[in-house]
């Protein structure tokens, strides 16, 4: 039998597209077109109840008898800004949202795009649920972003959540690059075109990530693309354009003199040796004829066409960017060069530079009445250029910051000027393409089977280049240097699964879910080096000095899981499951590993009439874990050259010691929490808490030489610890037919620290930062000190300095604190206005940019008497101390006003008019403003790679976009 029926808003009467409809008790679900209309297949003759669910709006549901094959419901859904029948993507299918114990964050990218305009999918994600910090890098184009959920749990391994794109899992390097640039990388997450993505579920953690096994320990992004619709083909045709700013106020370089124009600092002041009587200053980074700085550009265009028939349904979209950075040859250098009848590369012209094109095509056909097949096909091919800077000898930003203050000294750069930098070529090159096939089985209405295979292949290309002739004169650079590496990546998906759904007794339902699944990763690399080049070549065939290296790195895990949920009068649900994995990495002394997963979700009020309309308390606990390195369970070698009485011979060295019982992570969580609906479905509170802890963490454990093997081996000893609470407030403020106003506010704490490092491990020290038992994981932690300015002079010398004699505990590294506000408004229905705050807080941001200057001798506190006294404090203890950091550790928190947008509709007669059934443009800006106390040029930015770095050196801050965007559909 056949139930149809028509779905429209309950306020305006429009038709509402992409509802759910579901069928009680059974795996018949259909979804609305473009009228609003459904059609659920394969229903019996029978008392049956539907239910629509669409999110935004309250979900409804009635109870209709089908006769001789025939029933038909409609429904008129009203705005809600909280519905626990929202359906979320998880490891078992699709779900409702009040069937589950954890807190779970759906993102609905196409109600995003409306409100703003992401510039990448990081910045897709930021600020839009409670608990996920994303941890913005640098502000150069096309660097990563790290993220965060529930804080960092491993000290020596990757703390990025786990990716999958429309049910396979696919590469997520954080640092998805060879060569070397200073510090920043590139993300393999902003491959993927928010554009062409239709919904994120953010999973949080383990007891909420389980059944996706071992991989799932930092939690799970799980990212479905858009799909066709039935109806005629409709097109969306877009373009942007936009500017790039840079916003920097950047520090002057000091430099005190004598009479006779001799350096004359402070220190020496303070000391009776010289008398100062000139302050030089010079600022080649904020000079408008000489700085690298220029707007840069944003272009994008793009063309989608979704449309079919009942039995397929088809979206068909492609997409080019490109985005020019802030950094450029100064135009008097420019001229200069041209005039010497000189050619200028692409990539001088264009330092930092990206281009993008992504091409998308996913089917969805019934092959019968009971078989349904869903393909998904993504490609992408980038260049991204990527500058010299960060901790580097030949980047920009380090030449400028460390300069001098004579212009006539090398322009006042300290190592290399811009024309000089910027011959050198920094490419990365990618082609990749994510295809996923899902075979769907209905044999009955209880029964579900499922079959995925697909595969995420990136071909990586990494260049760094520096012509013969050209560029920095560092090493044998000007003799030509080219680095170039090749990798290929394949990360291959198998799933099948049953899911069965059936009635226990009238008010008690079941479902059951199985699962096996097959995972492998492999790498191929081969990285070839060549210097002193011939002129006018480019390859490294013809470098006098030549270098090859060859990898390959493969991972396989194989893992089954079965979840069994009980659910009590449509309000009550209990679930609980299992999951075993056996990995290529364990140790061959371990078997397999098991994550169990239990919850419990009771739905307390349910369309109350009071001041409380729903009220859902929920419970879960659940474990999972990482995988160790490749090789770090394996005993493994290297070859190398070894020379008798024979001469040379070939020879192996030991490479890695291995751990024969070397295990993953294992992460469990606890959480507590409840939802709630309040004032007619205008006022919506999510809260939760959660504790997670880590046990077997891998930790480098020292061996003695005597053993004649590596100096260290992995070992699972560590344990530590995260918990915090996380709170999600959404409202409908206002509401009136010419004006409305809704707000998100988020929030999240974060506490996390070492329980144990393991036996006979000391706490482990890199730079100012340490993992140490009983402190924050990656710690700041120097010697304190205090100052006083005994002779009243106004000066601060290192002998009015008193230092501790132990290092202490200085703050967190990471922000432990954040909020996020984001606002929008309505007025009538042709203009929408949305705005975004973000904080964070709670830490410590290490200003080494300034303590490096001062270790030049050009900062202000080594120069400037009219400086307070405790920055020439944290100025002498660089100079003359011990060289602690802890002057120069802030509090890092601050709030940025990260997006603003006006989004202008067009009224549906001037759409009509030049034959469009939509139109509107868009004007939106980014990294508006930031209030801090923070005195570095940006809180945000991270100076270096890796899991805790917390520097802001010598890197590149956000910049400022501003960009207009008009969408039309036809």
């Amino acid at each position: 039998g056949v139930v149809r029926g028509q779905v429209t808003d309950g306020s305006t009467g429009a038709p509402l597209a992409g509802v759910r409809i579901l069928l009680d008790g059974t795996n018949v679900s259909a979804t609305t077109g473009q009228d609003g209309t459904y059609e659920l297949r394969n229903v019996q003759d029978a008392q049956v109840t539907v239910r629509a669910i669409l999110i935004g709006y309250s979900s409804q549901r009635t109870t209709l008898t089908v006769v001789d094959g025939v029933g038909a419901a409609d429904f008129r859904l009203n705005r809600a800004v909280v519905s626990l029948d929202e359906i979320v993507v998880t490891a078992t299918g699709l779900q409702r949202k009040r069937e589950l114990a954890n807190a779970t964050t759906n993102i609905i990218v196409s109600e995003v795009a409306q409100e703003v305009m992401p510039v990448s999918m990081a910045s897709l994600i930021q600020g839009r649920a409670a608990g996920v910090q994303i941890l913005n890098s640098s502000g150069t184009v096309g660097t990563s972003s790290k993220i965060r959920i529930r804080g960092s749990s491993s000290i020596s391994l990757s703390n990025e959540p786990l990716l999958v794109v429309d049910g396979i899992r696919v590469e997520n390097s954080s640092a998805s690059s060879s060569f070397f640039t200073g510090g920043q990388t590139v993300s393999r997450m902003n491959d993927f075109n928010p554009d062409e993505i239709e919904s994120i579920e953010i999973v949080k953690g383990p007891s909420a990530a389980a059944l996706y096994g071992t991989a799932a320990a930092n939690g799970v992004i799980v990212i479905t693309t858009k799909r066709g619709r039935i109806g005629a083909p409709m097109w969306t045709a877009y373009t942007e354009q936009g500017v790039v700013k840079e916003t920097t106020n950047w520090p002057d370089n000091y430099r005190g003199l004598d009479a006779s124009g001799n350096s004359c600092r402070l220190a020496n002041v303070g000391a009776g040796t010289c008398t100062q009587t000139e302050l030089r200053t010079a600022n080649p980074l904020g000079s408008d004829i000489t700085g690298p700085f220029k707007d840069g550009a944003r272009r994008q265009y793009g063309l989608q066409v979704r449309g079919g028939s009942e039995d397929a349904q088809y979206f068909v979209s492609g997409e080019w960017e490109q985005e020019s950075g802030i950094f450029g040859l100064p135009q008097r250098t420019t001229d200069s060069i041209l005039a010497l009848g000189e050619v200028i590369p692409d990539y001088a012209k264009n330092p930092s530079n990206l281009e993008r094109a992504s091409f998308r095509a996913n089917l969805n056909a019934r092959l019968s009445e009971n078989t349904s097949l869903t393909i998904s096909t993504g490609f992408v091919t980038s260049n991204t250029n990527l500058p010299q800077n960060d901790n580097n000898v030949t980047g920009m930003l380090p030449s400028g910051l460390l300069g001098n203050t004579d212009s006539t000294a090398n322009g006042g750069w300290r190592f290399y000027r811009p024309e000089e930098i910027f011959y050198i070529e920094g490419v990365q090159e990618i082609d990749r393409f994510t295809g996923a096939s899902n075979l769907t089985w209905r044999p009955t209405t209880w029964l579900e089977g499922h079959g995925t295979l697909g595969i995420d292949f990136t071909q990586r290309r990494d260049v760094r280049f520096q012509a013969t002739g050209t560029g920095v004169d560092f090493s044998t650079r000007r003799q030509g240097d080219r680095i170039s590496d090749q990798r290929s990546i394949y990360l291959y998906t198998a799933d099948v699964g049953l899911t069965a759904q059936y009635q226990l007794r009238e008010n008690v339902t079941g479902k059951t879910s199985w699962a096996l699944q097959y995972f492998r990763n492999n790498v191929v690399q081969i990285e070839t080096t060549g210097q002193i080049l011939a002129v006018g070549s480019g390859s490294n065939k013809s470098a006098s000095t030549q270098f090859i290296d060859e990898d390959f790195i493969e991972s396989i895990t194989l893992g089954t899981f079965v979840e069994q949920q009980i659910g009590f009068d449509d309000r009550l649900f209990l679930t609980a499951a299992i999951r075993a994995d056996d990995n290529s990495a364990f140790g061959r002394d371990f078997d397999l590993t098991y994550y169990p997963k239990i919850g419990v979700s009771y739905l307390a009020i349910e369309n109350g009439l009071g001041l409380v309309n729903d009220f859902r308390v929920r419970a879960a606990f659940g474990a999972s874990g990482q995988q160790p390195g490749s090789n770090d369970a394996t005993k493994f070698f290297v070859g190398t050259a070894v020379v008798d009485d024979n001469g040379e011979q070939v020879g192996v060295a030991i490479q890695g010691a291995g751990n024969a019982a070397l295990k993953p992570e294992r992460s469990e969580e606890y959480e507590f929490g409840f939802d709630a609906g309040f004032a007619g479905g205008r006022l919506g509170l999510e809260v939760t808490y959660y504790s997670r802890t880590t046990k077997d963490a891998l930790i480098q454990r020292e061996l003695a030489p005597s053993i004649g093997l590596t100096a260290t081996v992995f070992d699972n000893i560590g344990e530590t610890n995260n918990k915090g609470w996380e709170a999600l407030f959404d409202a409908s403020v206002i509401r009136t037919d010419n004006f409305e106003w809704n707000m998100t506010i988020s929030g999240s704490t974060n506490s996390n620290k070492i329980v144990e490092l393991g036996e006979g491990v000391e706490t482990i020290i890199f730079g100012s930062q340490v993992h140490a038992e009983g402190l924050p994981l990656g710690a700041w932690k120097d010697e304190s000190y205090t100052f006083n300015d005994a002779n009243g002079d106004g000066i601060i010398t290192v002998s009015e300095i008193t230092f501790s004699d132990t290092t202490e505990f200085q703050g967190y590294p990471r922000p432990r604190y954040e909020v996020s506000l984001f606002n929008s408004f309505e007025l009538g229905r042709n203009i929408r206005i949305s705005g975004l705050f973000d904080y964070r807080g709670g830490h410590k941001k290490y200003n080494f940019t300034e303590a490096f200057r001062c270790g030049f001798n050009i900062c202000r506190g080594i120069n400037d008497a009219t400086t307070t006294l405790a920055e020439q404090a944290a100025a002498q203890t660089r100079r003359g101390g011990p060289g602690t950091a802890t002057g120069f550790l802030e509090p890092g928190w601050f709030v940025k006003l990260r997006e603003v947008s006006i989004t202008l509709i067009a009224p549906n007669a001037w759409a009509e008019a030049v034959s469009l059934s939509r139109m509107n443009l868009v004007l939106s800006g980014r990294n508006l403003a930031t209030w801090t106390d923070y005195s570095g040029s940006d809180p945000e930015v991270q100076g270096q790679t890796g899991n805790f770095g917390g520097r802001d050196f010598l890197t590149q801050p956000q910049v400022r976009y501003f960009t207009a965007r008009l969408n039309v559909t036809f």
